[in-house]
């Protein structure tokens, strides 16, 4: 695992201003001080909920307080975080006030993923280190009914499998990274089936295929849209290897490093000036020689050039000392034959500690440092970094909602809790540098409000799930009496 140390940040957070200094002190415990800055972090949860509040009130109805019952239940630490759990976690909440707002409410996830764009960019944007990450995740799912579910590669199980894919937007800044959009992919058979999009109540517009690197570049416009700063893009080799990805990323006015395939295939030098001309030559004449240019995958391209060319570098400090690498970069030509031309590209290779071989390509200038190249290669570990968290502590994949605007109302929910996780460590930098997500879910749960867990609270849980049980038994048994 690569671990960054951020020494400085230029923002304000909770109107806190300057540097940061995330260095673990000598000390283990936490002194007097600190815990009083702890235990504030309820009253902290309560203002983020009450600033977003307005975003709840729709139609003249007010469900800000479904909204926050919901929220608390994700950052508390029931095993499983579905609306039910969450419902017999939380104090005053209710199961099917908290049902309608997330499965049925017409308030804008749009508007909500706006605010907490532009805050994740007022503590991580505008930086040289800044910069936007992209990948995607999956969500393993039973049956066919959940909006966008199929049986497709899992990134998480690495086969085929059950389940629902989102391309997700990560601002990252050093160490510190928060999910600010996403998108559902929807697959082709999905989109040709109006009856089975029309269940899951996905509106007219979005019944629409589009592959995730089209995905991927719908969110890095709608981040600029935003407003957000972000130095470069990032990505894995999803994103990579598809050049009508990178050249549109290259016309937007990005940089981008993104990961690829060692089978990849580079050109020396650029192939559109080597194509023979249209047209039949003229009688008589000599066809010219055509010249060659020499093409390889990028593995073959790093066996031949890394052992002689490439060089130690320090990517950055960490909390155990420097961190250093091998690399190597060269200058190559990407051509996948359907784009109009060749574009010139950096391929940047580093050795890994077990020997194997990461690769990357970039549109950075052909004098951008090694170190910086290296820097830039070795962050989008922060975006998986997210997506642990989000998936471990938040309830990311826990949801048990079917329906487009279900599945887009959750994920908005936990980006929402993952800015508050992210606006608490950095005020507590100075106090706890250590602050994990983990650790401020735990203090959520002891300060929040919980039910207690009395012998009338046990059986007034375990009756409400025996009747949502025997609702769901007699759906079912509805269902096929139709068949």
């Amino acid at each position: 695992m690569l671990e960054i140390v951020l020494v400085r940040a230029e923002t304000s957070v909770y109107g806190w201003k300057g540097p940061l200094n995330l260095k673990p002190r000598r000390e283990s415990a936490i002194k007097k001080n600190d815990a009083s800055a702890l235990r504030a972090v309820a009253r902290r949860f309560m203002e983020l909920c009450n600033e977003y509040g307005g975003h709840f009130v729709v139609k003249g109805k007010d469900v800000s307080h479904h909204a926050r019952s919901y929220l608390s239940g994700l950052v508390g630490t029931q095993r499983r975080k579905n609306i039910e759990r969450i419902g017999e976690d939380v104090a005053a909440s209710n199961y099917q006030g908290m049902q309608q707002l997330i499965s049925d409410s017409p308030w804008s996830d749009e508007a909500v993923m706006a605010q907490v764009a532009e805050e994740a960019d007022g503590l991580l944007g505008g930086h040289r280190h800044s910069a936007l990450y992209l990948d995607e995740t999956s969500f393993v799912k039973k049956g066919d009914a959940s909006v966008g579910v199929q049986r497709q590669y899992c990134g998480r199980l690495g086969k085929l499998e059950n389940c629902q894919v989102g391309v997700f937007g990560c601002l990252g800044r050093e160490t510190r990274s928060t999910l600010v959009d996403y998108r559902l992919f929807l697959p082709e058979a999905w989109a040709k089936d109006e009856a089975r999009c029309a269940k899951a109540k996905i509106p007219e517009e979005h019944r629409v295929h589009r592959t995730k690197a089209e995905l991927a570049l719908e969110i890095v416009r709608r981040s600029r849209q935003r407003g957000l700063r972000f130095a470069w893009v990032g990505g894995d080799e999803v994103y990579g290897a598809n050049q009508a990805l990178t050249d549109a990323l290259e016309d937007l006015g990005e940089i981008f490093l993104l990961d690829v395939c060692s089978v990849l295939r580079l050109y020396e030098s650029d192939p559109s000036l080597h194509r023979p001309k249209m047209g039949r030559p003229a009688k008589g004449a000599v066809a010219p020689t055509k010249p060659t240019v020499r093409v390889q995958t990028v593995a073959q391209w790093a066996e031949e050039g890394f052992a002689t060319g490439s060089r130690w570098i320090t990517l950055r400090e960490t909390t155990r000392g420097k961190l250093r690498a091998r690399l190597w970069v060269k200058a190559l030509w990407q051509w996948d034959k359907s784009s109009a031309a060749a574009r010139r590209r950096l391929l940047v290779v580093r050795q890994e500690e077990d020997g194997s071989f990461k690769y990357s390509l970039s549109n950075s200038p052909e004098d951008t440092a090694w170190e910086r190249l290296g820097y830039m290669q070795a962050q989008r570990f922060w975006i998986e970094r997210s997506f642990q968290d989000a998936k471990s502590e938040l309830g990311m994949a826990q949801y048990e909602v079917r329906t487009w605007r279900g599945w887009h109302h959750h994920m908005t929910l936990i980006c929402l809790a993952m800015l508050f996780i992210l606006k608490e460590r950095l005020l507590l930098a100075e106090e706890v540098p250590l602050l994990s997500a983990r650790d401020i879910v735990e203090l959520l749960a002891f300060y929040l409000p919980r039910r207690s867990r009395n012998e009338g609270e046990l059986f007034r849980c375990l009756y409400n799930r025996h009747e949502l049980r025997r609702r769901d038994i007699a759906r079912r048994q509805k269902i096929l009496k139709r068949r």
